[in-house]
């Protein structure tokens, strides 16, 4: 009896301390509800640290290499299948590997439409606190753009913070500064080379808090991930000197320790950030524009010179700027392709899904016969 008692208070104190481990990369009382609600024998929690395709690494929290189990990797949903960042359940091997059996629901994710004529939503990331949307002041600043990573931001309530890197390139931020100054973020002026801007940037990440860098390629995320790190984990290219763009220097996406114990995301370079969401959340995103919209004097109204437009009279009076509007126009332009893309590819998905069913419907009346 009283060796059974010291078995089984070695187990609680050695759960207790993987815990206790866990808790830095960001385990907490929420996450340990969630985790009971899965209830999958012989699994222990852990987290999603790299991706590279055909495995993945996991803190357990030893590192662990990892597969999908076979219904994760061939019978889920795309955005279901862990990605960096994620809490999962896995069942560790006796080899030292691991399958992973299930994740557990996220409280945040960074999405966006796949690349190319696909209408499937791709994870960048997963459970993120806050993240940093680098423009370089060479030849890479397009507010434009900005506005593109701030809505699929809006979309989790990831906090968004601004970083200009690259501020050695020009004489004077100031143009720079004002241009934003309507978005209202919090905005870091870095040179990432030099290391300015990292002790503002490690403010924004609390302990255990997980953060994430965005941006075009060569915007100095991987220069700026070693700053952060105080150590060269990434690689790092010089850009283009014809067009000031560079390289993807990151090829995978990988979550680090901070020094300060928070924890950092690095990503691959994006190169078009296609939008995924609602109308619902373009109009949360552009409020000001929703505000106006909802002032015209028809429901039907085009805005393009209608009686009682209030956008019209908003453009014209210097209340609201026409490429701020253009961008939400551009925006709900190519949420509503993807509306129209998802409908379709729902309604195809229920008539296969009928014939399924009637096909089996037959067979089983065969059977009975």
């Amino acid at each position: 009896m009283a060796d059974t008692y010291l078995v089984s208070q070695c187990a609680l104190m050695a759960y207790c301390r993987r815990m206790e481990d866990l808790s830095r990369f960001g385990w907490n009382d929420g996450w340990a509800d969630k985790w009971q609600r899965l209830t999958i024998a012989g699994t222990v929690p852990a987290r999603v640290v790299a991706d590279f395709g055909t495995s993945l690494k996991l803190v357990t929290p030893e590192l662990v290499t990892a597969e999908l189990s076979g219904i994760l990797a061939h019978y889920t949903s795309k955005d279901l299948v862990p990605k960096v960042g994620d809490w999962v359940a896995v069942r560790l091997l006796d080899n030292g590997n691991a399958v992973v059996e299930s994740i557990v629901p996220r409280r945040s994710e960074i999405a966006r439409k796949a690349a190319g004529q696909r209408n499937v939503k791709q994870i960048i990331a997963a459970n993120v606190d806050v993240a940093f949307v680098l423009l370089a002041l060479d030849n890479d600043f397009s507010i434009e753009r900005l506005k593109r990573y701030l809505y699929q931001l809006s979309v989790s309530n990831v906090s968004p913070v601004v970083v200009l890197n690259k501020a050695d390139k020009v004489d004077d931020i100031n143009p720079y500064l004002t241009s934003l100054e309507s978005l209202g973020l919090p905005i870091i002026i870095s040179t990432a080379t030099e290391g300015m801007g990292v002790e503002d940037i490690l403010s924004h990440i609390g302990p255990a808090q997980t953060a994430i860098l965005l941006g075009s390629s060569g915007v100095g995320k991987s220069t700026l991930t070693n700053r952060l790190l105080g150590r060269e984990a990434q690689a790092t290219q010089e850009v283009r000197a014809s067009d000031d763009t560079g390289k993807h220097t990151t090829v995978h996406r990988e979550l680090f320790m901070l020094p300060n114990g928070g924890l950092l995301i690095d990503t691959p370079g994006i190169r078009e950030l296609q939008l995924w969401g609602t109308q619902e959340d373009l109009d949360d995103n552009f409020d000001d524009v929703a505000e106006l919209i909802s002032q015209c004097q028809y429901t039907t109204c085009q805005h393009n010179g209608e009686v009682g437009c209030a956008i019209q009279a908003a453009i014209n009076d210097g209340r609201l700027q026409a490429s701020h509007y253009a961008d939400y126009v551009k925006m709900k332009a190519e949420l509503k392709v993807v509306r129209l893309k998802s409908t379709v590819q729902a309604r195809l998905a229920n008539k296969k899904s009928r014939k399924t069913i009637n096909r089996q419907a037959q067979d089983s009346l065969q059977d009975d016969w």
